[in-house]
């Protein structure tokens, strides 16, 4: 059974997940207790119904999930679900547009996105990488009880200088 439904999955990502921890002179670049993260190369997700492709560019920041410390013995912020959360982090943190620090937009969908839609896709990005339907739930639940205040917010706190903008674009 098992193996009938993995020869219909479809993987909706795409480009590798390449990370780097952020720091600066002094220490880590930390946001809340968490380490901050910049990805190296874009990471694509094609949503469900196909019809758009979320493109989160090198160079967007993320805290990968944003689960407290106390949670981490059952759900640790870089399990199965971080390629989802980045995707999630990068709506939230554009409210749905897709238009982050002068990029080309990051999406193809014509109409930006509300907060509910950005966790369905949360939630519907969960469910492709294989999360199972409990943490998914737990996961998805917690983003839309707590995440009302993370909307619209790019606290990355990583301003980006006009030779990084550069180096980003060009590449």
């Amino acid at each position: 059974m098992r193996e009938a439904a993995l020869t219909h999955w479809t993987d909706r990502f795409g480009g590798k997940l390449v990370l780097v921890l952020l720091d600066n002179k002094f220490s880590p670049s930390i946001k809340k207790g968490r380490s901050l993260w910049g990805l190296q190369r874009d990471l694509t997700y094609r949503t469900g119904d196909g019809d758009d492709l979320i493109t989160v560019p090198a160079g967007f920041v993320t805290d990968l999930t944003s689960i407290p410390r106390w949670g981490w013995i059952l759900l640790p912020p870089d399990g199965p679900w971080v390629k989802a959360a980045i995707v999630h982090d990068f709506l939230y943190a554009t409210s749905g547009t897709g238009q982050w620090k002068r990029r080309q937009d990051g999406r193809t969908r014509a109409e930006p996105y509300d907060r509910a839609e950005a966790d369905g896709v949360f939630r519907e990005a969960l469910e492709n990488r294989g999360v199972d339907p409990v943490r998914r739930f737990i996961i998805w639940a917690a983003v839309r009880v707590g995440g009302a205040k993370g909307w619209g917010t790019d606290d990355s706190r990583q301003p980006v200088s006009a030779a990084d903008e550069a180096f980003v674009l060009d590449r």
